[in-house]
């Protein structure tokens, strides 16, 4: 056990010289989960942006939990149980693959000014409105439209 330490604390101590540094995690503040802090890490003239990025985000969170309450209120009045179901992954692989996919790319692309990353954000948040704008109109393709509010 204490070899394990000490291996453990040899590590951090490499990391700390190759100017590794861990983000603790601060946002949300009663349950952190990410690392969040625009006001010191993004630079002045892009943090307008990165709060609108940052409001998306939320939207997103906010409209897939909308859904799930509505579909959920259609699936008791008799709708089908594989339209709840796909709701329910919506907002299981949306919330993390939205964050994942765009928002984190976005945010360190802004803090590091990464024009590869900005590439990357460019073409994963192009895939998102894209679904946006093909769960606003809810065509009746999959499961006759029922899945999207």
């Amino acid at each position: 056990m204490a070899e394990a330490l000490e291996e453990l604390k040899r590590k951090e101590e490499a990391a700390k010289r190759a100017g590794i540094v861990a983000e603790k995690k601060n946002w949300p503040p009663f349950f952190p989960l990410i690392h969040h802090n625009i006001p010191n890490e993004i630079p002045l003239h892009l943090q307008r942006t990165q709060y609108v990025a940052f409001t998306t985000l939320l939207g997103i969170v906010v409209c897939l939990i909308w859904n799930l309450v509505a579909v959920t209120m259609a699936w008791f009045k008799g709708a089908a149980l594989e339209v709840w179901l796909l709701v329910v992954i919506y907002l299981i692989t949306g919330i993390p693959g939205a964050y994942i996919l765009w928002y984190r790319p976005l945010y360190r692309a802004m803090r590091n000014n990464g024009t590869l990353i900005f590439g990357f954000f460019f073409f994963t948040y192009s895939c998102h409105l894209l679904f946006c704008v093909y769960a606003s109109i809810a065509p009746p393709v999959i499961f006759n439209g029922k899945s999207l509010t």
